[in-house]
C-alpha cells in the first residue's frame, strides 16, 4: 500500500493511500490533477490542484508539487524534490535528489556538454560558459581563439569548443527562452 498527499479543503495535506493510480481516479478529477499514462509516484508524494503529469514521468518519494505545475512526458524528479505553484518542466526534464525550483519557474531549454577539457553550458539566454569564463555568444564568436590562448589550450582544442559555440550561436537563433 503507498500514501499519496492532496489538499482537502479546511484539512490540509490529507493522505490517501492507494495501490493503483486508478484507485484514486475521483480524487484526482475532482482536483482537476491529470496523470499521463505510465506514471510513477513514490510513497509520500504531495500533488496540488491542476497539476498535469506526461506520460511516463517518474516521482521519487516524498516530492511536492505546487498547484498547476505542468511536466513533460518522461520527467523525472529524484527524492524529495519541490516545485512551486505554476512550474513548468519540458518533456525529458531529469531533477536530482531534493531540488527545489520556485513558484512560476519555467525551465529554459539548455544544453551541457562534457568537452575534452572544459564543461560547456548555456541555459536559454546570451551566453555561455566554459569552465569559470562565462561571456556573450559573440563574445566567444570573435574571441574564442585569444581567450583559449590565455587559459593554455591547444590549437585542436580550440577549434573543437569553437564548433560547440557555433552549435550554441545556431541554437540560439532557433529557441526562444520561453
Amino acid at each position: 500500500m503507498k500514501t499519496i498527499y492532496l489538499l482537502v479543503s479546511g484539512k490540509g495535506w490529507t493522505p490517501f493511500q492507494y495501490n493503483e493510480l486508478s484507485e484514486l481516479a475521483a480524487e484526482f478529477e475532482a482536483r482537476n490533477i491529470k496523470l499521463g499514462y505510465g506514471c510513477t509516484l513514490g510513497a509520500g508524494c504531495k500533488l496540488g490542484a491542476g497539476c498535469e503529469l506526461g506520460y511516463g514521468c517518474t516521482l521519487g518519494y516524498g516530492c511536492k508539487l505546487g498547484d498547476e505545475c505542468k511536466l513533460g512526458a518522461g520527467c523525472t524528479l529524484g527524492y524529495g524534490c519541490t516545485l512551486g505553484a505554476g512550474c513548468e518542466l519540458g518533456a525529458g526534464c531529469k531533477l536530482g535528489d531534493w531540488c527545489e525550483l520556485g513558484y512560476g519557474c519555467d525551465v529554459p531549454k539548455s544544453l551541457f556538454i562534457s568537452a575534452s577539457r572544459h564543461a560547456v553550458s548555456y541555459w536559454g539566454e546570451d551566453v555561455i560558459q566554459i569552465g569559470c569564463k562565462r561571456y556573450t555568444i559573440s563574445e566567444w564568436q570573435k574571441h574564442f581563439r585569444k581567450i583559449g590562448e590565455a587559459t593554455g589550450y591547444s590549437t585542436e582544442q580550440m577549434e573543437e569548443y569553437k564548433g560547440y559555440i557555433d552549435l550554441i550561436a545556431t541554437m540560439h537563433k532557433t529557441w526562444a527562452l520561453h
